[in-house]
């Protein structure tokens, strides 16, 4: 499918509610944990509880949408666990510089800087990738075949050869789906990805989403 190119992060309730739902304590210099109730958006100097893992304190921007780890529980946005780091890192850049445009992304990497990029591209790159839930099928029931048009997704993607390579494996089918439809339209620009998506047909799209959304990614990305 893709040679590079391929964050979203729909809706915009996401990051209110997790900023709402912050806990943070402290300062550099020592000060108490915060009193319960109290919300702030935290800092590298922040001091969490013994319990709770730090981590760069630019994170706590991205979890409200993409999840505690890079794994959402909504649908329609997409896991950032486990992608290649300098694949999250040109995405990164690009909602920056505006090359890739979303009406979420846009007003939440305005003020990040770039080496919080890179940070952001370390730390989620580092997490354990999504692993879907197997679907319930019936014991009687034929294996699925994957779709035909798979073929080509494979030989870019969750590949060794191409270890930057944005994973699909285990991502949420309707953002597979939201992509494929933006590249084929144009919306969405990537050399390798427009022509390939020029040719597929909305049941091509929906048979790809579905196939790779329910295959687990592979064993050393988990």
């Amino acid at each position: 499918m893709e040679k590079s190119n391929a964050i979203n992060a729909p809706r915009h309730a996401g990051f209110a509610l997790f900023a709402a739902t912050l806990f943070i304590a402290g300062n550099a210099h020592g000060a108490q944990p915060a009193a319960s109730g109290t919300t702030q958006v935290p800092t590298e100097q922040t001091r969490y509880p013994g319990d709770v893992k730090r981590q760069p304190a630019v994170v706590s921007q991205c979890l409200g949408c993409h999840g505690p780890a890079g794994v959402t529980q909504v649908h329609d946005w997409p896991n950032i666990a486990g992608m290649p780091r300098a694949y999250l890192l040109e995405q990164l850049q690009n909602f920056k510089s505006g090359k890739r445009q979303h009406p979420m992304m846009q007003p939440v990497i305005v003020n990040v800087s770039a080496p919080e990029m890179q940070m952001l591209a370390t730390w989620f790159s580092a997490q354990a990738p999504a692993i879907p839930r197997p679907a319930t099928v019936a014991a009687s029931a034929p294996a699925k075949a994957a779709p035909a048009v798979a073929a080509a997704c494979i030989a870019c993607h969750d590949s060794k050869a191409m270890p930057d390579n944005p994973g699909i494996a285990g991502q949420k089918a309707p953002y597979i789906a939201e992509q494929l439809r933006a590249f084929r339209a144009g919306h969405r620009k990537n050399e390798t990805m427009e022509p390939m998506a020029k040719g597929l047909s909305d049941a091509d799209i929906t048979a790809l989403a579905e196939h790779f959304s329910e295959l687990a990614p592979p064993a050393d990305k988990q």
